[in-house]
């Protein structure tokens, strides 16, 4: 299967989420794989049929499905079979993936503005050996010294991580527009 840019930063972005998860890479990877027989389905497929597809127990395919869907990496549609039973299908498709991305994309960009604003309004100082930053008034606190390693505190220079998180910020916009 040839992946666009899209859906392989949402495969990349799913494995390292629930990896981190689970604390376990083959669950990253298994999530990867639910991910692509949906996708590639470009259907609804209930937790049974993606058990039978990959050959793995419904049980763990569900474990995952469900922290897949708290994440929003995966939508949930109830269809009603008959007249007191529903059955529950998974779906991921294009539109979904670039809804993903742009909204964690505006989510990048909001904490990209916030530290702009913090460095265009605060004057901060780093200390040159642990390069831990800390605001005007810690600075008088720690009497101009890091607490951690009593190294001296330099004021930072934040015209260039202003000018750097801007443009970071503007070609975030671009590909999104894209």
């Amino acid at each position: 299967m040839v992946e666009d840019l899209e859906t392989s930063l949402f495969l990349e972005y799913a494995r390292r989420r629930i990896a981190f998860e689970y604390d376990n890479e083959e669950m990253g990877e298994l999530a990867v794989k639910i991910l692509r027989t949906l996708s590639e389905r470009n259907e609804a497929v209930s937790d049974e049929t993606l058990a039978l597809v990959l050959g793995i127990s419904a049980t763990e395919i569900r474990r995952i499905l469900h922290v897949m869907h708290k994440a929003g990496l995966v939508g949930l549609a109830r269809e009603s079979t008959d007249q007191y039973r529903y059955e529950y299908k998974w779906f991921v498709n294009k539109d979904f993936i670039r809804r993903f991305l742009v909204q964690h994309v505006n989510k990048v960009t909001s904490k990209l503005m916030h530290r702009i604003n913090a460095l265009s309004t605060t004057t901060l100082y780093i200390c040159p050996t642990c390069f831990r930053s800390y605001t005007l008034d810690e600075t008088y606190e720690y009497d101009f010294r890091c607490p951690r390693d009593d190294t001296e505190l330099v004021q930072a220079d934040v015209s260039s991580e202003i000018t750097f998180l801007t443009n970071v910020i503007k070609n975030l916009r671009r590909e999104e527009k894209e």
